[in-house]
């Protein structure tokens, strides 16, 4: 069986319009996201992400009553007073999710300025809502329990959820958005013929 044959149920096509926009959109990602890393990188490096970050999240468990202090090792270390020191490393930050998700948005070369901006902004603050929320649970997590296969788990699957929810459904809920007016413009034709 042909390619083209087992791929027409799926609607996919190889057009050469299509290939042009995909390497557009690719470049494009690509570009924003480097620039980002090196804005990011250079008005906040990673050990006062990380710092800020713990602030943050000590303040926040605070609000449960748990009282912690913030130092800086060779990560930032969340320390619980009678209760362990928890690393928050780089990818606590949820720097990497944020530059992916901002990046896709802005690539999105055949949406306007306007509504890539204001997706990029509102996932941006999702994203790092997001993140807050998932480092908190995970130490609650750590603190409710003393098994380390349950830590374990619910520490990569908080994580990789928060990956897909931020950078997917996020992403999808931007675009069905921004493309939503037009959607509808083009059902109005519809009927209208």
């Amino acid at each position: 069986m042909p390619l083209d044959d087992f791929l027409k149920p799926f609607n996919f096509s190889f057009e050469k319009e299509d290939a042009v926009k995909t390497g557009r959109f690719l470049l494009f990602f690509i570009l924003v996201y480097l620039l980002g890393l090196l804005f990011l990188g250079a008005l906040f490096p990673i050990p006062a992400q990380e710092l800020f970050i713990a602030g943050n999240v000590s303040a926040a468990l605070g609000a449960f009553g748990i009282e912690s202090s913030v130092s800086m090792q060779e990560t930032a270390l969340v320390s619980i007073q009678s209760g362990p020191a928890i690393a928050i490393s780089e990818l606590c930050t949820g720097s990497t999710e944020l530059l992916i998700i901002v990046s896709a948005i802005i690539a999105s070369i055949g949406i306007s300025w306007r509504k890539r901006l204001a997706g990029a902004i509102a996932a941006a603050a999702a994203t790092t809502a997001f993140n807050y929320f998932r480092v908190i649970a995970t130490i609650l997590i750590i603190l409710g329990t003393g098994d380390i296969g349950a830590i374990e788990l619910a520490h990569n699957v908080l994580f990789r959820a928060f990956l897909f929810f931020t950078i997917a459904v996020s992403y999808i809920a931007w675009f069905y958005w921004a493309v939503s007016a037009e959607i509808k413009a083009q059902s109005k034709a519809r009927a209208a013929k």
